[in-house]
């Protein structure tokens, strides 16, 4: 039938077809593009279908005969199709049948349809799915260009605003009026209705731009006072967006046959229906068979028990070649079983699609401190509300994404809450993860890097826990929520919710087990209610870091991949996060939910968190500016004066702190002054308040006795006996060491040894001295107590030594104690 002019189409096609064939089987499992976290995939049925091809095919070659004798005169085409030209009879019967049925385009729209078909059936891909994602491709680099060329505007227009402020200011020269001091911060929305809120530029962190601060950067309040104006970051100008790609059709085809008849020859039968696509694994659906057996004459059909697939796990990942499989069965909510196996190569998940998708949205609407975890194996977007976790830990060997998740937490709260309403205390003692956060106005204080410091901080923590308890109180409320609506009735400022980041619990438990853990557990149990949150991330998850009162405390936990099944039931209470892939790859226990969630985590990279803390990094210079332009108006004392961010004594050697009675180096929080914080066992972040005019302890005299007792000195035996912190006892140490009753550490823990002196000692040395005679002390016999020398073995009357320095055993309180013999 193909005569003519489709006789050189047959041969195209069919070429075309063979190379396409040779393509893809040397494409294999090499992946395609597709469209970013959009989740359409999940749950999609794969039908094996071998006609496919040939089907798609067909369809073509009839589109293109027929186009090719439709475009042909009418009166014209039965003479070329008898001449062998044309597309033939074929050709010439779809063309007349089109163009006397749809005159016009319309025969023209049916054939280009036709074709896209069998393109579609021929490739196996949707070509709309391609087409969003090259238009989607094309608009998002002209967004960037767009914005780029925005930004570049924005320098041009703060460096002229800078100019000309410099300017006046040379022209004017006149003194800066005095100011009302500087009220604390107020929401930026109060003064929106007056001024045009201010957009959000991109900041390199460079000097132009930090002394570029002017005027136009900062509100008025009712009575005049200058104000910063807290706006949140836009989206599109602080994260990027991240490339996906995922497995190709035949890939998943052929993993799903080979999961039947794999499970098939271990006596499992089982159907595979379909897939959930996630950024990391695909979780591959299956539904449990019957097996039949026959009992007395009768078939009786058994379903298959969901524990025996799940006992197959490592034969799967054989059969499979993967890594590791995970059987999550079954899956919540549906009669399939999930073999979750990893995908050729992982994905990134942004921190930007989750934040602008409607989960959270939604959740930011009525939520307090949303945050956005990362993608399920569905590739739905997995987002929480810190405030009704209302902790968390984070637990996960080396380089398997803590710090990330960590960071991307952060980034959230950074991103959604000005420091009106949320402020941060971090403590990192690995000192290169957090430290990046140093100058946000967010910060209670400077990140704390110094291990012996972090336990002040906590009881800092659980002051301020007890006193926001006590505003409670007085107001007659039971949360922060509540009594922040009743601050702003009144219209005050409202307390800011805290939220307590500590990046590696182990370092801080090897320092001072017994203090960090009372002040977590405490902080943990009570601070809830008052708006204070923990987020807790260690690489060692052992009962010693994590012990059962912590982890009692903490309901919702993040485990990633660990080396042993032990460390997954430390974190988890059951086993699962051995067989994690890492980079993200983590298990999420939520507080509300009786089963792990397999989640890829949130990626937030470095330039994005940089663009976020010079975001706001810029407003803090704007305080500074302003806090130094108001310092010049007399009658200002020291507090009215004091800036925003205060530099934290923390940070300083102990004998460096100067602090005045009655005053913290924290800033004072909303509503109310911060009160003298102060700790039986000197761990007080604020001053060392345990030193008298001397410079001693005040338990020096009760350490002299501890050690004299002991027969030997350690830091383990005053914490023990003078149930004190590691700090302060290495403090008495070195101050017995300095007054010689302690020698140097002698090492293999021996202790150290004890100088102090007997009294019976002292006086054989003063007898030698004089050259008289030392009596035996087989017939020497004790002195009686009426003597002024040495009563009971110890000095006695007016010029005796005190016997808690001494440090020697109280005398006999009975006067007829049987003698003793003098060594």
């Amino acid at each position: 039938y193909a005569t003519g002019d489709g006789v050189a189409g047959v041969p195209l096609l069919t070429g075309f077809l063979g190379l396409w064939l040779v393509l893809r089987a040397i494409e294999g499992p090499k992946r395609r593009r597709a469209p970013s976290g959009d989740g359409n995939g999940a749950g999609r049925e794969l039908p094996i279908l071998p006609w496919r091809a040939p089907s798609g095919l067909l369809l073509i070659f009839l589109a293109y005969i027929a186009a090719i004798t439709l475009v042909l005169p009418p009166m014209t085409r039965a003479a070329r199709v008898l001449d062998g030209g044309a597309g033939g009879a074929l050709g010439h019967f779809f063309a007349n049948t089109l163009a006397d049925g749809l005159p016009g385009w319309g025969a023209w729209t049916v054939i280009l349809l036709v074709a896209l078909s069998g393109l579609t059936l021929l490739t196996g891909r949707r070509l709309w799915d391609g087409l969003w994602v090259g238009g989607g491709t094309v608009s998002q680099e002209i967004r960037g260009v767009l914005q780029e060329l925005w930004r570049e505007e924005r320098r041009k227009d703060l460096f002229r605003t800078r100019k000309m402020a410099q300017r006046e200011q040379n022209e004017n020269h006149k003194p800066v009026p005095d100011a009302t001091p500087l009220a604390p911060l107020r929401q930026a929305g109060r003064a929106a209705e007056d001024t045009q809120s201010m957009q959000a530029e991109e900041f390199d962190g460079s000097d132009e731009q930090l002394s570029g601060v002017s005027a136009d950067r900062h509100l008025k309040d009712r009575n005049g006072r200058v104000e910063p104006a807290w706006e949140l970051p836009q989206l599109t100008d602080m994260l990027d967006f991240w490339d996906r790609s995922i497995d190709s059709d035949d890939l998943i085809r052929y993993r799903g046959r080979l999961l039947e008849e794999t499970l098939a020859l271990f006596g499992v039968p089982a159907d595979f229906e379909g897939v959930n696509a996630g950024p990391t694994v695909t979780q591959y659906l299956i539904r449990p068979g019957y097996t039949e057996r026959t009992v007395r004459g009768e078939t009786k059909r058994t379903k298959v028990k969901v524990s025996k697939i799940a006992s197959l796990s490592n034969d799967l990942a054989l059969a499979l070649a993967a890594r590791t499989v995970r059987i999550e069965a079954p899956i919540p909510g549906t009669s399939y079983v999930g073999i979750e196996v990893p995908n050729t190569e992982s994905n990134n998940v942004g921190l930007k699609e989750l934040m602008e998708g409607e989960e959270f949205d939604s959740l930011q609407a009525r939520g307090r401190l949303p945050i956005a975890l990362g993608e399920d194996v569905r590739g739905k977007p997995v987002v929480t509300d810190l405030a009704r976790m209302p902790h968390l830990l984070i637990a996960g060997a080396t380089g398997t994404g803590k710090s990330v998740c960590i960071n991307s937490i952060i980034g959230c709260l950074l991103l959604t809450h000005t420091p009106e309403t949320l402020r941060l205390l971090m403590i990192d003692p690995k000192m290169v993860e957090l430290t990046v956060y140093n100058g946000t106005p967010h910060l209670l204080s400077p990140v704390v890097t110094d291990v012996d410091r972090a336990s002040g901080v906590l009881f800092w923590c659980i002051k301020e826990m007890e006193r926001r308890y006590q505003l409670l109180n007085k107001a007659g409320v039971r949360d922060l929520e509540r009594f922040n609506a009743y601050l702003r009735k009144l219209g005050e400022e409202i307390l800011p919710y805290v939220v307590v980041i500590i990046d590696e619990m182990a370092d801080l438990m090897m320092a001072a087990p017994e203090e960090v853990e009372k002040h977590v557990i405490r902080l943990a149990q009570m601070a809830r209610a008052v708006g204070i949150h923990m987020i807790i991330a260690t690489q060692r998850p052992s009962v010693d870091v994590i012990t059962g009162l912590i982890k009692a405390n903490f309901p919702a936990r993040i485990a990633f991949a660990v080396t042993s099944q032990i460390d997954s039931r430390v974190v988890l209470d059951v086993p699962g996060a051995e067989n994690l892939l890492g980079r993200g790859d983590m298990l999420f226990m939520a507080p509300d939910a009786s089963k792990l969630e397999r989640l890829q985590g949130a990626f937030l990279d470095d330039a994005e968190t940089n663009r976020i803390v010079r975001y706001w990094q810029n407003f803090h210079s704007l305080e500074t500016y302003i806090q130094e332009q108001e310092g010049k108006g007399p009658g200002r004392n020291e507090s009215e004066q004091s800036p925003l961010f205060t530099p934290d004594s923390l940070s300083s050697p102990i004998e460096e702190r100067e602090v005045p009675a009655g005053e913290g180096t924290l800033p004072k929080s909303e509503g109310e002054s911060l009160q003298l914080l102060e700790q039986d066992d000197g761990q007080s972040p604020l001053h060392d308040h345990t030193q008298d005019g001397e410079g001693r302890d005040e338990l020096f005299d009760e350490a002299v006795q501890v050690v004299s007792e002991a027969g030997r000195g350690s830091v383990t035996i005053l914490q023990r006996k003078l149930r004190v912190g590691y700090n302060r006892a290495n403090r008495l140490v070195e101050q017995l060491e300095a007054a010689g009753i302690l020698g140097p550490d002698r090492g293999r823990s021996q202790g150290r040894e004890v100088y102090l002196k007997t009294a019976e000692e002292s006086e054989k040395e003063r007898r030698e001295e004089r050259g008289e005679e030392i009596p035996s002390p087989l017939t020497a016999s004790p002195p009686s107590d009426h003597d002024n020398g040495i009563v009971n073995g110890r000095a006695g009357g007016s010029g005796s030594v005190d016997n808690g320095e001494a440090g020697l055993p109280p005398p006999p309180e009975k006067d007829d104690a049987p003698p003793r013999i003098w060594m």
